[in-house]
């Protein structure tokens, strides 16, 4: 009997019943009491009435039925078991409790010596929120079972307001549901009235299946559809892949795969292929196969020795403005792809990198690649046997390859000293000494047009070596003072430090022209004489800490003026006076704003400025863009507000001030509910035109159930792991 009652128990310990609860019968004084010994242990059995019929070897109990085993509970109004062949038939209000599961039925039916069983009527339940019905419950074998005419779903109330409904479906609690014959249903409405298979992970994170379609309409792509299926291969790997199909445009599909080799190694790769054959009204044009590509890998070789590889390309360069769906991807200038391999010690650094990319504003194969690039830098150290003087070094070796203008290697060694001198403690003067030697294997002997348009360098096989001295010193002073505001808007006290900064370089050498410009910094350094100089104005504040917790502290204003006076100038010696200014309050509203102002002609020449506001229903950002030389005038807007406490809405809005163009807008509502999500989002574009998305997410399967009109495969797929239930 105890072992009748145990497995019983542990067989629909991880169902969970998810309509109106049944409660046990209420307690009262128990009439009777037995306990029967079996192999597994004892187990007790009270009730209003209990009676044993020896001839039949059965016991009979009636009324507020209660046995007991260990943690594990079975309620019912009459229990009959059979002590020769092991049934124990329940009926009545029956109840199952093991911990914080229970299985409710009208009438359960168990061979223990078999290990099979039958409910009837089943409402069950799993921790935390699944919940799985059927008209008929079979145990098979340990934590497997077949239910017939069921329900699955994660809702609370009934009927619920999603489900899925299906003919048959086979139960492992360590692993997950798979149905047939099923159906999806919104409270009594058979919305996708066929669904052949349907699964969903119960106790496991993942499940291999199908997931929800997603399919919509764009003025760019036409109505489309987007079939999705995610494949658990192993613990450490999974992957998702999709079929894609745009009416306007073509065929094609999309893939990635994650994987986690062990705590050192991971990474991922995903890719987007579309056979193109409907470009045009006519539904004729070209027949081109369209693909972008991006895989990432990082290993821990040893302690400090990384290997890093993040490859990405397309097959042409409107890929991305055709496809893509942030702003910042279908803008995308250019394509990068780095392969490194970095060495840390304690002051070395070393990094080896192969990088190339593609441009994507031209056809021009104007793209100059570093394959390979070796970089070398030693930290600020002391220099051993001289007291107070310090010294670094950077270098950096690289082989330029290109296919359009010149190409060949350059090798820079740039090593300094520096010998900091504190005056009476009241500020720091740091004079520095250092050298600087590259080389180039080519000279440059004049430019020409090529075919394309490309003005490009003509370079001669001669090396050309330029060597360069750099001396100046640094100052840097410090005042601060404390002022206390006893608990002024919570603020214990704040700290005002001002610190200005002052340097002076000179650079002085030869061979500084006929130098191939590859591309770096390295190859424009021209004389100089330059001073600098700067002040920041800070204050810090710190909030009243209550006893036994920690005080919070924050930046409360920064204000930053700085300019350069160039000696060597013989006209308008003075730099742009640049500013920064950040004001955060109270960590509600925040300010930060930086600017450029000629002294000269042309007043501002580049401005930034944000405003975020955070509440707690109300974050919203504004910020602006400014760069007078590019023309760039633009604004940037996000507002997120929860109108209740079930519904957000959103707003995204990008204009570009200079043209009165609004190049991006979104609009976006949240609903979310006891068991599940919506998402709406139009979004507007001046360019490749409108989109409408629609998203549902199902509490306990996962991945978002999606409908739109966006890049799909691109973004779509390629995104985090659904990690619960899947469609199959």
């Amino acid at each position: 009997m105890i072992e009748h009652v145990r497995s019983a128990v542990i067989i629909f310990t991880g169902l969970l019943a998810a309509g109106h609860a049944v409660r046990p019968p209420p307690a009262i004084a128990q009439g009777t009491s037995a306990t029967v010994t079996t192999p597994g242990g004892d187990v007790t059995i009270l009730a209003d009435r209990l009676e044993e019929i020896s001839a039949d070897n059965l016991i009979i109990a009636t009324g507020n039925v209660e046995i007991t085993k260990a943690t594990a509970r079975l309620l019912a109004d009459r229990v009959e078991i059979n002590r020769e062949t092991g049934v124990a038939v329940a009926e009545g209000r029956v109840i199952f409790y093991d911990g914080i599961d229970r299985l409710v039925g009208e009438r359960i039916e168990y061979n223990l010596k078999s290990g099979t069983g039958v409910v009837y009527e089943a409402r069950s339940s799993v921790s935390p929120y699944y919940r799985i019905d059927g008209d008929r419950v079979e145990r098979l074998g340990e934590s497997r079972y077949h239910v017939r005419r069921g329900m699955f779903t994660t809702c609370e109330a009934d009927p619920p307001a999603w489900s899925f409904r299906f003919r048959e479906a086979d139960v492992d609690l360590e692993e997950g549901l798979v149905g047939r014959g099923g159906a999806f249903w919104v409270r009594n409405l058979p919305l996708l009235p066929v669904f052949p298979f349907f699964a969903a992970a119960i106790r496991r994170e993942r499940q291999t299946g199908f997931l929800f379609p997603r399919f919509g309409g764009s003025s760019f792509k036409g109505p489309f559809l987007e079939l999705p299926f995610y494949w658990a291969i192993a613990d450490n790997v999974d992957a998702t892949v999709t079929l894609n199909e745009y009416t306007k445009r073509g065929t094609g599909g999309s893939g990635e795969i994650r994987y986690i080799i062990s705590d050192t190694t991971r990474g991922n790769a995903a890719g987007f292929f579309l056979k193109e054959y409907q470009v045009n009204e006519s539904g004729t044009g070209h027949d081109d196969n369209r693909g972008f590509w991006r895989m990432q890998h990082t290993t821990l070789l040893a302690p400090g020795l990384v290997f890093k590889a993040d490859i990405n390309g397309a097959s042409d360069d409107q890929l991305l403005r055709d496809y893509g769906d942030a702003l910042n991807q279908r803008s995308a200038q250019r394509l990068d792809s780095n392969i490194f391999l970095t060495w840390t010690t304690t002051n070395w650094n070393v990094i080896g990198n192969v990088y190339w990319y593609q441009d994507l504003t031209t056809p021009a194969a104007i793209e100059l690649n570093r394959v390979p690039e070796i970089t070398v830098t030693r930290n600020r150290t002391p220099v051993p046997g001289v007291p107070g003087l310090l010294w670094d070094f950077d270098g950096q070796a690289t082989n330029v390859v290109r296919t359009i203008g010149s190409e060949g290697v350059r090798v820079d060694v740039h090593p300094r000293i520096t010998r900091p001198v504190s005056v009476f403690g009241f500020f720091t003067v740091s004079p520095f000494l250092g050298g600087r030697v590259t080389a180039y294997d080519k000279t440059v002997t004049g430019s020409r047009i090529g075919l394309d348009g490309v003005t490009v360098d003509t370079v001669s096989n001669d090396p050309r070596v330029r060597t360069l001295i750099e001396s100046g010193a640094d100052f840097e002073a410090r005042a601060a003072r404390i002022y206390t505001l006893s608990g002024f808007n919570n603020v214990d006290a704040a700290l005002h430090s001002i610190e200005p900064r002052v340097n002076y370089t000179s650079i002085e050498g030869e061979h500084l022209t006929k130098i191939p410009n590859w591309g770096s910094p390295l190859d424009v350094i021209p004389r100089t004489s330059l001073l600098t100089y700067s002040v920041i104005n800070r204050i810090r504040a710190r909030t009243i800490a209550p006893e036994g917790t920690e005080a919070q502290r924050w930046e409360f204003v920064r204000f930053t003026l700085g300019q350069t006076y160039d000696f060597r100038a013989d006209t308008r010696p003075f730099g742009n006076l640049t500013g920064e200014l950040i004001v955060d309050p109270s960590r509600i509203v925040r300010f930060r704003g930086d600017t450029s102002l000629s002294p000269y002609v042309g007043g501002f020449q580049t401005g930034t400025t944000d405003v975020t506001l955070t509440l707690p229903a109300i974050t919203a950002a504004v910020g602006t863009r400014y760069n007078r030389s590019d023309q760039t005038n633009f604004l940037q807007g996000t507002l997120s507000a929860d109108l209740t406490r079930w519904a957000t809405a959103r707003f995204i809005t990008n204009w570009d001030l200079h043209t009165d163009t609004f190049v991006e807008n979104r609009f976006g509502f949240d609903f979310k509910y006891q068991c599940w999500a919506i998402s709406v989002e139009y979004v507007q574009r001046s360019v490749r035109g409108d989109e409408l998305r629609f998203a549902v997410n199902l509490l306990g399967l996962g991945a978002p159930i999606t409908t739109g009109t966006g890049i799909g495969a691109l973004t779509g797929t390629t995104g985090q792991a659904p990690t619960a239930g899947k469609i199959r």
